[in-house]
């Protein structure tokens, strides 16, 4: 009777552990988010429509007249016309990769939201709502709105902190340091230099990305 006890619980353990995997695995791939509004712009290289769900690693791209704006929960991500962007997440929040053009976003208070352009990952510094527009005008140059909340600049692993309401110019420059005695070759890390461009020039983009993100959902 023991052993025929035993010959039992040890089924039902092993089913038990057999059915283990099917809880550990990952789960599907859900949606990060949804497109908001959009005109001649494309996903993923077809049309992009309003409420079209956005995956990880989804590509949009704008014509020259094209706009697309995305919605991660409470966070928007904006991208003007000529502009071609890779969206990614760690978990944690949306980042895009621009590669060319404009991007813009607006962070809810807590939001996780970030663009990153030449390198150059480009964040809220709190936790407050935060609204900014970044642009690559050169092939080692930004300009960067920063309209509301302070924003948070980093480049290989050294952080810069842009204050609201003014329209900055930043610059990606070599720094190239001599290792220390007996060792050969040099250690290269990049550096940012960071102006105030003109304030009508600051004002103007401010104007622009809070009249763009910050209509109505239902605007067409």
């Amino acid at each position: 009777m023991r052993f025929v006890c035993r010959s039992i619980l040890s089924c039902i353990l092993s089913a038990s552990l057999i059915g283990l995997p099917a809880f550990a695995a990952p789960t599907p791939n859900r949606p990060l988010g949804f497109v908001l509004a959009a005109q001649d712009a494309q996903l993923d290289g077809n049309a992009a429509a309003s409420g079209a769900n956005i995956y990880n690693n989804d590509v949009v791209a704008t014509g020259s007249t094209g706009q697309v704006r995305l919605q991660f929960a409470g966070n928007q991500v904006y991208f003007s016309p000529s502009s071609i962007a890779k969206l990614a997440t760690n978990g944690s929040g949306v980042t895009a990769l621009l590669s060319s053009g404009t991007a813009g976003f607006l962070s809810a208070r807590g939001g996780t939201v970030a663009i990153r352009a030449l390198d150059v990952l480009v964040r809220p510094q709190t936790a407050q709502p935060t609204t900014a527009q970044i642009t690559i005008i050169a092939a080692d140059e930004l300009k960067v709105a920063s309209v509301a909340g302070p924003l948070t600049l980093e480049l290989d692993g050294e952080l810069y902190t842009l204050t609201p309401g003014r329209t900055y110019g930043v610059k990606i420059v070599p720094d190239d340091t001599k290792l220390q005695e007996g060792y050969i070759g040099a250690r290269k890390r990049r550096g940012l230099i960071i102006f105030v461009f003109a304030a009508t020039a600051g004002i103007a983009a401010i104007t622009y990305l809070v009249q763009e993100l910050q209509e109505s959902p239902s605007s067409p």
